[in-house]
Parts: structure tokens; C-alpha cells; sequence
């Protein structure tokens, strides 16, 4: 079990350290989210999955890094700032996903989600930020 990505949006990120990837039929079932299944993808960031992002970002976290010094922090920043829409969910649990509206709350959710005291660190988000 792993975490999620699919985003809907422009896809050229190559020069931003992204490999986009189509989505296979497993996370297209989060495409609801974003308004249907045209143009979705999803990427590895600097050859590295979402799910190692996440739990590198929660380890770094737990170490004394800053949230602001971590991947996921830099991901989801250049994701909203290229107009680039996404959800992220854990596994199957696509259905109960946080609606986010602005980069601060992206932002506040995903490291809320990262340093939840459970330590699944599991993050369930959806920006819709165009």
C-alpha cells in the first residue's frame, strides 16, 4: 500500500526535475476529484515516487528539518504554482479526501497529515487551486 498523486493540468514540469506519467486505471479512480479523466497524469519527482516524497518528508520532519526545507514542500508548491490541480489519498481511500482551496491550506493539511501523531503519515488532499 501506497500513497497517491494524479494532477490535471499542464504537464510540462520536465525542467522543473518532473517525469510525467500516465495514470494507470487504479488511480484514475480518484479522477472524480478533478473533474473527470481527460488529462490526468501523474509524475515521479527526481526519479522518486510520491509515497517516498511523503515518508522522506515525515522522517526529515521528525529529525529536526523544517517542513519548508522538504520535497513534498517544494512539490506541491511548484504543482499550485503552474496552475497544476491534484489529489492525493492513501491506498483505496480515495473517497474522504480534504478539499483545499488555497496554497496555505495545501500546504497546512499536507503537513498536518505528514505529522499526525498516528505516524501513518498518510495524506488525504485535494487543490483545486486554478
Amino acid at each position: 500500500m501506497s500513497e497517491c498523486i494524479i494532477c490535471k493540468g499542464n504537464g510540462h514540469l520536465s525542467d522543473l526535475g518532473f517525469s510525467i506519467v500516465d495514470a494507470s486505471d487504479f488511480l484514475m479512480r480518484g479522477a472524480f476529484w478533478l473533474g473527470g479523466t481527460s488529462d490526468i497524469w501523474t509524475f515521479k519527482y527526481k526519479g522518486k515516487e510520491i509515497d517516498s516524497i511523503i515518508t522522506d518528508a515525515q522522517s526529515q520532519m521528525h529529525n529536526g528539518i523544517r517542513y519548508e526545507d522538504t520535497q513534498i514542500y517544494k512539490v506541491l508548491n511548484c504543482l499550485i504554482d503552474n496552475n497544476i490541480c491534484f489529489a492525493m489519498w492513501y491506498d483505496v481511500y480515495v473517497e474522504d479526501l480534504d478539499l483545499c482551496n488555497t496554497k496555505d491550506e495545501v500546504l497546512k493539511v499536507c503537513y498536518e497529515q505528514i505529522m499526525d501523531e498516528s505516524g501513518m503519515c498518510e495524506v488525504y488532499i485535494v487543490s483545486n487551486i486554478v
